[in-house]
């Protein structure tokens, strides 16, 4: 068998990537400034796009290039296929309504955390931000959710992902070397769920627990909210309503996981 990290890639398709990257960050642009932000010929960038619109993947306004609706379906697909969506969506509606904040399932895929459900309790705050959190990958190292995830994996595989991605500073309260991970990632195991205090975004904390089976990680479920609310006083009594949905959707995915199965 081909180990997939030697397999030849094609640089035109690597290109093509490139360039739908760029219009996501973009958030839609002309050629030029496509050209001016991959250091690419203008020429190469057109080709590109023009191969792409003719795929139905972006759209053309005027002089600007955004990408089109045919990513939703995919993207919608790719996550109805999810054994940990199928098993995870209701449960995770159900906790934000018996909390009142936002909840959160999340998967990992390439050593980043993507989030594929949010529900919205009566009281939860930053919807727009929560959002945005739908639209890119996030660091695992920065939220509960992600923490409860490399908490049980295998270290090695920690390390892989740590020397990928890094470990990139949200403020002054993010975990940022190698030893303050791997401490708080063994804190995390010996009480069952990960919390991320204010290590993203100042006033906000979350609480985070992994759903797994045996042998595999699938992902997190988590809550999140301002810290007036899950303060220190009331940290356990969220931590065990998260620990009680997360182990219902581990023992869900259990009794319907098979050898296929994402």
């Amino acid at each position: 068998m081909v180990n997939q990290d030697e397999v030849r890639t094609l640089s035109t398709v690597e290109r093509t990537c490139d360039v739908i990257e760029a219009l996501q960050k973009l958030e839609g642009a002309t050629v030029s400034e496509v050209a001016d932000y991959l250091d690419m010929s203008m020429g190469g960038v057109y080709n590109h796009l023009a191969t792409l619109r003719k795929r139905n993947y972006v759209v053309k306004q005027r002089d600007e290039y955004r990408l089109s609706l045919q990513f939703f379906n995919q993207g919608m697909y790719a996550r109805n296929q999810r054994l940990l969506y199928t098993t995870g969506k209701e449960e995770t509606r159900r906790l934000a309504q018996k909390t009142g904040e936002y909840a959160h399932l999340m998967a990992e895929e390439f050593g980043r955390g993507i989030y594929i459900y949010k529900s919205k309790g009566e009281n939860a705050i930053s919807e727009e931000y929560e959002q945005r959190k739908l639209e890119y990958p996030d660091y695992l190292h920065l939220s509960s959710t992600g923490k409860a995830v490399l908490a049980w994996l295998p270290r090695e595989r920690v390390e892989v992902i740590i020397d990928c991605h890094g470990l990139p500073q949200a403020n002054e309260n993010t975990i940022t070397t190698k030893e303050d991970l791997f401490s708080e990632l063994e804190t995390i195991r010996e009480r069952g769920y990960a919390l991320n205090d204010q290590e993203e975004i100042q006033g906000t904390r979350a609480i985070g627990a992994p759903i797994k089976t045996d042998d595999r990680v699938y992902g997190a479920v988590s809550i999140s909210g301002p810290v007036s609310r899950l303060n220190e006083s009331k940290i356990d009594k969220y931590a065990e309503k998260v620990l009680q949905v997360a182990n219902v959707i581990s023992v869900n995915i259990s009794t319907r996981a098979t050898t296929i199965d994402f």
